[in-house]
C-alpha cells in the first residue's frame, strides 16, 4: 500500500511538473520576412526565462486572420499601419524599428545599384504581392513614384512573400528583388548584394510587436513585453537591419 502511495504520489508531481512546464510557453505569429529576427528573439527569450515561443510564419494576411480567428496567438509582429487597418485588437504595441526596403541582386548580377533597374538591365525583377505584404506594397509604391512601373510591368514578377522573392534570388531564377534589409542580412552571403531603396519613395514602415488583446499566455506574456524593452533585444533588432 505505501508503494502504492508513493507511486501515485510520484505521478501527480510528474503531471504537475508536465502541466507547469506545458503553460512555459506562447504564441508569436509574424510576417515570414522577420523569420530570422523572431528565430534570434525566441533563442535568446527562452535562454533568459525558460519559457518557450512558438512561432507561425505567413504573409501579413494570413497572420493577421491566423491572430483573429485562432484564439492561440499572443503576440503579433508586423506593421502596425496594416494591424490598425485590419483592425487587429491589441493590448500594446512594442517597437521593433522600422522596416527598410533593398533591391538585392542574384549572384552574378551585381555590384547593386539602383541605375541597373533603371537601365533595363534585369529582364526578371520579383516583388512580394503587396495586397499581402508590406514591402511589396512598399515596392510598387517605389515603383509608382519613380515612374517606370509601366516600363517594367513585362518583366516584374509577383510572388506571395519576402522569403519566396529571396528563395528566387539565391536560385538565380531572378535577377533583382526587392524585399527588407532583414532578409538581405539573413542571404548576404548568397547573393551580390543590395541598395537601400530611399524611403522617401514609400510610405513610412513601423515594425511592432503587438501584444494580443486578450491572451490565454499572461505571465508569459507580460515576460516577453519586458523582454522587448531590454537593451539585449533592440541590440537584436539594429541586427537585423531595424
Amino acid at each position: 500500500m505505501k508503494l502504492f502511495k508513493r507511486v501515485i504520489t510520484v505521478a501527480v508531481i510528474f503531471l504537475i511538473c508536465l502541466a507547469a512546464a506545458s503553460a512555459q510557453s506562447l504564441t508569436v505569429a509574424s510576417g515570414a520576412g522577420y523569420r530570422a529576427l523572431v528565430d534570434e528573439l525566441g533563442t535568446l527569450f527562452f535562454d533568459e526565462t525558460g519559457i518557450k515561443i512558438d512561432k507561425i510564419y505567413g504573409n501579413m494576411g494570413q497572420v493577421t486572420n491566423q491572430a483573429k480567428i485562432s484564439g492561440i496567438v499572443d503576440f503579433v509582429i508586423g506593421d502596425s499601419n496594416f494591424f490598425s487597418s485590419a483592425g487587429l485588437p491589441l493590448e500594446k504595441e512594442y517597437q521593433i524599428g522600422n522596416g527598410k526596403l533593398v533591391l538585392a541582386f542574384s549572384s552574378g548580377k551585381g555590384p547593386a545599384s539602383l541605375e541597373k533597374l533603371f537601365s533595363g538591365e534585369a529582364s526578371r525583377i520579383a516583388h512580394p504581392d503587396p495586397s499581402h505584404a508590406i514591402y511589396g506594397k512598399a515596392a510598387s509604391e517605389y515603383l509608382e513614384n519613380t515612374g517606370i512601373d509601366q516600363e517594367l510591368k513585362d518583366r516584374l514578377i509577383i510572388v506571395g512573400t519576402v522569403p519566396q522573392v529571396s528563395a528566387y534570388l539565391i536560385s538565380g531564377e531572378i535577377d533583382m528583388g526587392f524585399i527588407n534589409m532583414t532578409d538581405a542580412l539573413a542571404i548576404s552571403d548568397k547573393i551580390d548584394g543590395w541598395i537601400n531603396v530611399p524611403q522617401e519613395y514609400y510610405s513610412p514602415i513601423s515594425i511592432v510587436a503587438g501584444r494580443m488583446a486578450e491572451t490565454g499566455s499572461d505571465y508569459e506574456a507580460d515576460m516577453f513585453g519586458k523582454f522587448l524593452l531590454s537593451e539585449k533585444a533592440k541590440e537584436t533588432s539594429v541586427k537585423h537591419g531595424f
